[in-house]
């Protein structure tokens, strides 16, 4: 427990007991005049107990002196304010009264029966003196009372000064370990004193150092944050160039997207195209079928142009127009034949070109799924640059934005060690008072150890 503490503890402890003695004392004083007041009301009951006495036979008759004489003995028993006496608490002192008060009622009775019978005046002295002993008793053990209360007053009298001297005994050693501790603490300030100013000496070279050394790295941060600006404002450049080549990807794979739309719109146009010609081939054969039975209608229709004309020779003269008749059938015979010839070999030709078509339409059609699965490649490809620029577009608007957080961080670091570098300014400011201070605290350490 620290000493200031126990001599706090002394100080409340020793205020606590002048407290409590007061309150004892005044408990003590109290009592003893409450013992006086007993014992001199008691008295009192004894002196008109015996002036009753008197007066009875003297005739001179005192009502109100027997009154007073019921009031004092009920007050020394029971208690009563307007007299200031307290309710009897001892025990001989009330057996004491119990006496009195059955003496004084016979002493009462005898002195009414002597105002109507003045025969009873030897009575009448018998019951005064009766009454006086009890009283006398009551007197006694009252004032052995106040003596024994008042040996309890001297004996916490006594009992309080010794313990109030004990406890300025402990005062005082307490004292002298607070004045041994202070001048061993004083010895010890000063001790540490002159370390601490030793110490801030050191202190404010490093402070100087340091500050040196913030300056240099902020002029190093500066440019690093100017370097990272240009590098930021490259990177946005990049990002907006990479923007517009994305732009340029997606318009590329929109065209292509529309080159490939077509190309299948020209394969299913090139496959109807072929269809058609298919039917065209189809309906030439049958072209052909009918040209082929035209002819041999025609070899018949010479041959019965020949049969006729055979006919009208062997009719003569009358079988000449006939023989005309069947000449032109020859003729228009010879020339359906000629003429279905003719179209055969249209038809040939006709059908090597539609051969020719169909294959070229076949290779068309070829080409176009050639073209569509190039194409289908070639919007890959573009979604693959697209993606590609995409993320490169993401990367250097990432980059520009790193770029951007990266100087804005540069601008508060070097905030930050312009701060660092006004706070050790301020800290070399500080340092130099404390050494004023701690000077100031030396001089008046080595004051106290001469005051103490």
């Amino acid at each position: 427990m620290k000493i200031t503490t126990r001599l706090k503890y002394a100080v409340a402890g020793l205020i606590g007991l002048a407290a409590i003695n007061g309150v004892v004392l005044q408990s003590g004083i109290q009592g003893l005049a409450n013992d006086t007041s007993i014992v001199n009301y008691t008295g009192l009951v004894r002196g008109n107990s015996q002036r009753l006495a008197k007066l009875e036979l003297a005739n001179k008759r005192s009502d109100e002196l027997i009154q007073k004489n019921d009031q004092l003995i009920r007050a020394l028993i029971k208690g009563d304010n307007s007299l200031k006496l307290p309710e009897a608490k001892q025990q001989g002192f009330i057996d004491a009264m119990q006496e009195v008060e059955k003496s004084w009622s016979k002493y009462k009775n005898t002195i009414y029966a002597f105002r109507n019978n003045p025969a009873l005046a030897n009575q009448l002295l018998v019951e005064s003196e009766n009454v006086f002993k009890p009283i006398n008793n009551a007197v006694n053990i009252a004032t052995t009372n106040g003596d024994d209360d008042v040996a309890s007053v001297r004996l916490i009298a006594l009992a309080t000064l010794v313990i109030t001297l004990a406890a300025l005994a402990f005062i005082a050693y307490i004292t002298q370990r607070i004045t041994k501790t202070l001048n061993q603490s004083t010895e010890n300030v000063s001790s540490s004193s002159l370390k601490i100013s030793t110490t801030l000496n050191q202190q404010e070279k490093l402070l100087e150092s340091q500050a040196s050394s913030v300056k240099t790295t902020t002029s190093t941060i500066e440019e690093l944050g100017a370097a990272s600006m240009r590098s930021a404002i490259q990177a946005e450049s990049s990002s907006s160039e990479a923007q517009k080549a994305l732009t340029l990807s997606e318009s590329g794979s929109d065209t292509v997207s529309r080159t490939l739309d077509g190309i299948i719109d020209l394969r299913s146009k090139v496959e109807a195209i072929a269809d058609k010609i298919m039917q065209l081939s189809s309906q030439t054969a049958q072209i052909s079928t009918v040209s082929d039975l035209v002819a041999d209608i025609a070899n018949q229709t010479n041959m019965l142009s020949l049969n006729a004309a055979v006919e009208a020779a062997r009719a003569g003269e009358q079988g000449k127009g006939f023989a005309v008749v069947a000449g032109e059938v020859r003729k228009l015979a010879d020339q359906s034949k000629k003429s279905a010839e003719k179209i055969n070999i249209l038809i040939s030709e006709v059908q090597a070109s539609i051969n020719n078509t169909v294959m070229v339409t076949d290779e068309g059609t070829k080409t176009a799924a050639a073209g569509i699965i190039l194409a289908s490649e070639t919007a890959e490809a573009f979604a693959g640059i697209e993606k590609a620029i995409n993320e490169v577009f993401s990367n250097s608007r990432d980059i520009s934005d790193s770029s951007k957080r990266q100087a804005i961080t540069i601008q508060q670091a070097v905030a930050s060690i312009n701060a660092i570098n006004l706070g050790s300014q301020e800290t070399a400011a500080g340092v130099a008072e404390v050494k004023a201070a701690t000077n100031a605290l030396v001089e008046t350490t080595n004051q106290l150890q001469l005051i103490v």
